[in-house]
């Protein structure tokens, strides 16, 4: 007979939480079965840095895409005993040979991926206008054509965390008209 504990947490597209992690963050769990799955959405959110204390968990999948994280993840999130983080994904980014398993937990300033991290189908691609870890979309990647209206309208749409519109339809597709936005 097993016993199966899942623990879910959603709190995305909220923009109510802000700064670090605390290092109290889910102590209870942490306390009581580290080694439970745990699933945390924080997405969208004004999250800065993630607490080292989370490096307690060892099946955990932190969803932190389009916050304002500005710190990498603690190395120890991305060693072995950590393989069960982001659904698995740590440890088969690391058993496929990447430089950075830490990239599995969220994609680095410069770069993005439609998932805000690495999987093992796609990487994180290139993307200079991303400033912060977990990029979702590149405006370098939408073509403006020179349109200053559509620079503008991109960057309003990254800013203002486009991604959690009721309407977002079309916006930073490309080939896609600003009028079908």
């Amino acid at each position: 007979m097993y016993t199966v504990i899942l623990w879910l947490f959603y709190l995305f597209y909220s923009r109510f939480l802000s700064g670090a992690i605390p290092d109290d963050f889910l102590k209870s769990i942490r306390e009581e079965d580290p080694s439970v799955e745990v699933v945390v959405d924080l997405s969208d959110n004004f999250i800065t840095d993630l607490s080292s204390s989370l490096t307690t968990f060892t099946n955990m999948n932190l969803v932190l895409v389009d916050s304002d994280i500005t710190s990498p993840a603690p190395e120890e999130l991305c060693d072995t005993d950590h393989n069960g983080w982001t659904a698995g994904m740590v440890g088969q980014v690391r058993d496929g040979g990447a430089l950075n398993a830490c990239n599995a937990i969220l994609c680095p300033p410069g770069s993005y991926n439609k998932d805000g991290r690495l999987s093992v189908t796609r990487g994180c691609d290139v993307c200079t206008s991303c400033t912060t870890f977990g990029c979702t979309s590149c405006i370098d990647e939408t073509p403006t054509n020179g349109n200053k209206v559509c620079e503008i309208l991109n960057e309003l749409f990254t800013k203002t965390s486009g991604r959690a519109w009721y309407n977002n339809d079309n916006w930073l597709v490309v080939g896609k008209d600003i009028c079908e936005y």
